[in-house]
């Protein structure tokens, strides 16, 4: 079976970098031609996904060489920190997000006076700044290893109950609450937009104006936020039913299958960016290599008629 996850971890190791690499290269273009300062969050979203898959090479590691790198237990909470970081990162960006789409929505007037460089730096720093404490909160306070650790790796392996119980009800939770209250005040705010757009207008439907692209914008956060949740949902879930129930069997359940599956969010987000964002999807359309594979397909559709 360690081959089996060791292959399963080299495939996400292999296949979340390229599109993640992709993301950020995009957004950082529509960042200088745009000046729009939200895709700063976009980026930093891609940023901590390509930190989950470099994680995945050193797990990948581990399953070849049967755990020996889990022997110690300081080598195992550094790797669930690690882990962790990125997730709790990626989250909080989500609401980042959120937060920068209801401004654009709701206070279009002040929104580039209120997001600028300072504040997206701040918020951006105050948000590394949480997830890589939050990470690495077994390592700060001890009283939260395990004190019988047998040397398998894995979150409730080697760390005690409360830690998981902090990661859900103090960031987890909140979070998903607050997105979840956010995407339906700005749904509704969408909506009522929608149709007072609608009532001035005289004629034929007006064309997408820049409010339109930003209740796209929305359809395409909460895509995100719902495979955020059915990804890494199962996990917190049956980590909570665990340590709530010493009778239960799910931690070899959590340290593989559904870790892997909580792991897949970091490939599914930039493939929901290049489908969904208009913006990013005729950016990478534009890109010449794509220009170049179209070109070449349509020269071998020509070549095979003739």
């Amino acid at each position: 079976m360690s081959v089996v996850y060791a292959v399963l971890h080299a495939t996400l190791g292999i296949l979340i970098p390229v599109p993640n690499i992709v993301v950020i290269i995009v957004a950082y273009k529509l960042i200088k031609a745009k000046r729009a300062k939200g895709y700063v969050f976009i980026i930093n979203l891609a940023v901590a996904d390509l930190l989950v898959g470099l994680m995945c090479v050193v797990e990948t590691l581990d399953d070849l060489y049967d755990g020996d790198f889990d022997k110690n237990l300081t080598f195992c909470l550094l790797r669930i920190c690690f882990t962790i970081s990125p997730c709790v990162g990626s989250v909080l960006t989500l609401l980042l997000i959120s937060l920068d789409r209801w401004l654009a929505v709701t206070r279009p007037l002040h929104y580039h006076k209120t997001v600028t460089n300072r504040t997206v730096s701040a918020a951006l720093a105050a948000l590394w700044g949480l997830s890589f404490s939050v990470g690495n909160l077994p390592l700060i306070a001890p009283q939260l290893q395990q004190t019988n650790y047998t040397g398998v790796c894995g979150l409730l392996y080697s760390t005690k109950n409360q830690y998981l119980y902090i990661i859900c009800f103090v960031v987890f939770m909140p979070v998903f609450l607050t997105l979840i209250c956010a995407q339906i005040l700005l749904g509704r705010t969408a909506h009522l937009q929608r149709q007072r757009i609608r009532q001035v207008s005289v004629g034929p439907a007006p064309p997408r104006s820049a409010d339109l692209r930003h209740f796209k914008a929305l359809r395409t956060v909460l895509v995100v936020i719902v495979c955020f949740s059915v990804s890494w949902g199962p996990y917190y879930m049956a980590g909570l039913v665990q340590a709530s129930c010493a009778r239960c069997h799910l931690k070899a359940l959590l340290r593989d299958e559904l870790f892997l599956l909580g792991e897949l969010n970091s490939l599914l987000n930039p493939l929901i960016y290049a489908f969904c964002s208009n913006d990013i999807k005729s950016r990478v359309c534009q890109a010449g290599w794509w220009k170049k594979i179209s070109r070449a397909r349509a020269l071998q559709l020509r070549h095979n008629k003739n």
